[in-house]
């Protein structure tokens, strides 16, 4: 037997077990970047560990993601997952795509959204894979998607997706937070409200497609009513969050049972918090 022969077979077993080991540490990684590839060519996967996967078109986008993502993340998960929900998945995937219409091109593929609803995507997470999906020249709605992250992969499975009120409110409160506060700050509303706000009308919009139609108003509504709720009910808003995440049904009346909403008092308050913020 040849010296090249004896080398073989002593290297194969170990070069085996390296690519399973490769397979097993990072190959979780590398399956990211070949799923979204038929929509995003020369994709790289620019972070690979244990806690964040970044997927970008090139190192440098990859490091600005994580940069934008983790202290972040970070500043929720130690100062608010009481509220927010303790995330099931310890590994979090993110992937800047390099313009929205390959990001839209994909949720229609991959999410099966119709062509309606995958054109109105600037960004959307997938609590299923723990994913999130944002397009390089909207790269600051990764903060936004890192709240939906947290949000949806603390509820149960089988329970639909939290309220879009709650949901987008939510996210909008947190998104500009300072992850460098001791303790982490969330902003004031700095946002103008025409006419009011219509509790009873928001809070019975379920479908996201509805949400979407007026989405200024709902969007403005949605994060007053949180602003309102964190700032004032912040204990009721906690157990409300909590009760979104086990079901889906009747939640405008958990919503008036907890937070006695049709009483004067809640009514009165809100409206003075409102008035505050025109």
């Amino acid at each position: 037997m040849s010296t090249g022969v004896r080398v073989a077979l002593v290297a194969l077993p170990f070069a085996a077990v390296f690519l399973v080991l490769r397979w097993i540490g990072g190959g979780e990684a590398e399956r990211w970047r070949e799923r979204v590839e038929p929509h995003f060519r020369d994709a790289v996967v620019g972070v690979d560990e244990d806690a964040l996967i970044v997927v970008a078109e090139d190192v440098a986008t990859a490091r600005e993601a994580e940069a934008r993502v983790r202290g972040f993340r970070d500043a929720l998960e130690a100062g608010y997952k009481d509220l927010l929900g303790v995330p099931r998945f310890e590994r979090m995937v993110v992937v800047v795509f390099p313009d929205v219409a390959s990001l839209q091109a994909y949720a229609g593929a991959a999410a099966r959204l119709d062509r309606g609803a995958a054109g109105n995507l600037h960004g959307y997470t997938d609590p299923l894979h723990g994913a999130v999906f944002v397009p390089r020249d909207a790269i600051d709605v990764l903060r936004h998607e890192t709240v939906h992250w947290f949000m949806e992969t603390a509820r149960d499975v089988t329970v639909p997706s939290h309220s879009p009120w709650l949901s987008e409110g939510l996210a909008q409160l947190f998104e500009t937070l300072d992850p460098d506060a001791v303790p982490p700050r969330p902003p004031g509303i700095g946002r103008l409200l025409l006419d009011g706000l219509d509790v009873d009308r928001l809070i019975r919009i379920e479908d996201y497609g509805e949400f979407l139609l007026d989405g200024p108003r709902n969007y403005e509504e949605a994060l007053a009513l949180c602003g309102f709720l964190f700032e004032r009910r912040r204990e009721g808003l906690q157990e409300y969050v909590k009760a979104e995440r086990r079901t889906a049904s009747s939640r405008p009346l958990l919503f008036e049972d907890i937070f006695g909403a049709r009483g004067e008092p809640f009514r009165r308050e809100l409206a003075e918090f409102v008035a505050r913020r025109r």
